[in-house]
């Protein structure tokens, strides 16, 4: 792990203890907890007899940053094999139940925690599954001014001593399940430390493992496979216009039909005995618009309102009968495009998950203002889902699928709607940005308009959706960017105060051409000036790297824009975009970007315009 160490880290704390006079001041100070003196420690950091794998790795975690921190070895005990003096427990014990601390474990669930000093001794207890190894990251952040920015970039603060006043903070995530889906975002340790659970982090049994999906997404063509069925029985599938269609990206299935009801519910079952490991099993709709349109589908579609109401009476028939059997398991279906208006009649039963999908919304302004009809429309539907489930879940898009590298100023709409979905009783989150393709179980690379950022920010807002947005961001630019922040950060803002101003509008499958109105000749000239003076400044090779790395959507917009009017110029003009082109994905795979849109790699996007520009 890489420690970028710098002066001057701006430090939020979202928990503390306030002093009100002078007599608690003096309490206080006779009460802190001196954890370290001059690189010495007198604690013990204790576990129970019964640690869970978390509570064991949080152990070692919270010994290993206190060396770094300070240097000193605090040795790690079970209760009752600790030496005498003062503890730092973790997790539900013997030892953590003789101090009384008044901490209601009951209501802190599986990942809740609290941090409680309790006379000489520091207890950091939580549910057993996560929430004490996230106590244990929480103190080592907020009070201590530990970071994890990315996979490789972390700032440990270095001090050999370490003062603590008392401390009382109780802390619950505002959702159930966390998702930033980026390729870095699936680093196993930058997921435990960040707080997020999500189903493509490698997150093992010792970092608390995660919510997990069998099969993720799009599931009709595993449930009832074309290959398998469509040539004895089509009739299980779409009809469209008379004909019946089949497949992930061809069609749907004749929910209508009992035989494919009944075939589904046992793949449901095999898949629940095959995988008792996992959390949520997926009921949802293939990845196209071809929903069938026969007399029985279309007569339950017209009664409901919405496609939504057959689907759901399909769903929630396979949830009834799993819950007989498994029945902690959670059934998990779409609602997303033909089927995001929610039903009349029906309701999601208890145990099954509806992610609801903004896909066509304007992703530039916060979804509440209404200011696009696209968003208008998703903010009825959310309102109508949140009426009937005390169970949703959001699918949210931050990426430009087409174009990665496209500059998308969101920041300000990520900021917005993560406690928008809070507040409308939202579960759990999945923010789909920028991800690559896996290579022997590993990303292979990524890359994205300021992803470091974003993934970093929306850890923290689907943690706390109260986290003060202006704070994280100064924070993390600092951290991340050093003296080069400040260029940066005026850059964020360029962009942003133009979709302010100019009412600029924004969609994940837009083009450079589509991005023009925002990325006008006048925009690029004060980025280009503004990234010239962060390379200028940047204080060392690992900094001015991470520069050049978030120049390269700027870069990707002007050259993507010069290759398109070249496409009809001349020979000249065709041959110069060509060798920008080729320099530009020369140097995206040099920074380890290998792909270019979602499943486009770099080298396959350069063999079209390679015969594109002949």
């Amino acid at each position: 792990m890489k420690h970028l160490i710098l002066t001057g880290l701006i430090v939020f704390t979202l928990s503390h203890f306030i002093l009100s006079d002078g007599f608690m001041a003096a309490q206080a100070e006779s009460n802190e907890i001196r954890l370290v003196e001059a690189g010495k420690s007198d604690f013990t950091i204790v576990l129970s007899k019964d640690a869970s794998a978390s509570e064991k790795h949080a152990a070692a975690e919270l010994q290993t940053f206190l060396r770094e921190i300070s240097g000193a070895e605090l040795p790690i005990a079970v209760e009752g094999q600790a030496r005498p003096g003062q503890m730092i427990v973790l997790g539900d014990g013997e030892t953590f139940r003789s101090l009384n601390a008044g901490v209601d474990l009951k209501d802190l669930g599986d990942e809740g925690f609290a941090i409680q000093t309790v006379g000489p001794h520091l207890v950091i207890v939580g549910g057993r599954l996560r929430g004490t190894m996230y106590g244990v990251y929480t103190l080592l952040e907020e009070q201590l001014g530990c970071r994890w920015y990315t996979s490789t970039v972390s700032y440990i603060p270095k001090t050999s001593t370490i003062v603590l006043k008392p401390l009382s903070i109780v802390q619950k995530p505002d959702f159930e399940y966390r998702e930033p889906f980026y390729t870095d975002a699936w680093d196993p340790d930058w997921a435990a430390r960040n707080k997020v659970n999500g189903n493509h982090t490698r997150l093992d049994e010792q970092r608390g493992g995660k919510i997990s999906y069998m099969p993720f997404v799009h599931t009709f063509d595993s449930l009832v496979p074309k290959a398998q069925y469509f040539e004895k029985h089509p009739e299980y599938y779409s009809l469209i216009d008379g004909v019946r269609r089949g497949g992930q990206l061809e069609g749907q299935l004749c929910l209508a039909n009992p035989d494919v009801q009944r075939i589904a519910l046992e793949t449901v079952m095999r898949w629940m005995e095959q995988n008792p490991n996992a959390t949520i099993f997926s009921v949802s709709q293939n990845d196209n618009v071809a929903y069938c349109r026969c007399e029985k589908c279309a007569a339950v579609d017209a009664e409901e309102g919405s496609p939504a109401g057959l689907l759901l009476r399909f769903v929630n028939t396979i949830a009834a009968e799993a819950a007989k059997k498994y029945p902690g398991k959670l059934i998990d279906t779409l609602a997303y495009q033909y089927t995001e208006k929610p039903p009349k009649i029906t309701k999601p039963l208890p145990n099954v998950r509806i992610r609801l999908c903004p896909i066509s919304n304007c992703e530039h302004h916060p979804y509440e203002q209404r200011c696009c009809p696209q968003n208008a429309a998703f903010m009825d539907n959310l309102a109508g889902w949140d009426a009937i489930t005390d169970s949703l879940y959001i699918w949210h898009y931050n990426t430009i699928f087409a174009n990665y590298l496209l500059p998308q100023p969101d920041l300000d709409e990520i900021a917005a709607d993560i406690p928008l979905y809070k507040r409308s009783g939202v579960k759990g989150i999945f923010m789909q940005g920028t991800y690559t393709a896996m290579q022997d179980n590993r990303p292979t690379g990524g890359g994205g308009f300021m992803d470091d950022l974003k993934q970093y920010l929306i850890a923290k807002l689907l943690w706390n959706t109260r986290a003060d947005v202006k704070a994280v961001r100064a924070d993390f630019l600092r951290g991340f960017y050093g003296k080069a922040a400040g260029p940066v950060d005026r850059y964020l803002d360029l962009l942003h105060d133009k979709v302010r101003k100019d009412n600029i509008h924004g969609f994940i499958f837009n083009s450079p051409q589509a991005t023009e109105g925002l990325m006008t000749p006048e925009i690029v000239t004060a980025a280009d000036k503004l990234f010239d003076e962060a390379q200028s400044l940047a204080e060392n090779e690992a900094i001015l790297a991470r520069v050049k790395h978030a120049r390269l959507s700027l870069e990707y917009f002007k050259i993507m824009q010069e290759a398109n009017h070249a496409a009809s110029g001349t020979p000249e003009q065709k041959a110069e975009a060509l060798r920008k082109l080729t320099d530009l994905a020369a140097r995206c795979k040099a920074d380890g970007i290998t792909q270019w849109s979602e499943g486009g790699t770099v080298d396959a996007i350069m063999a079209r315009w390679s015969a594109a520009l002949k």
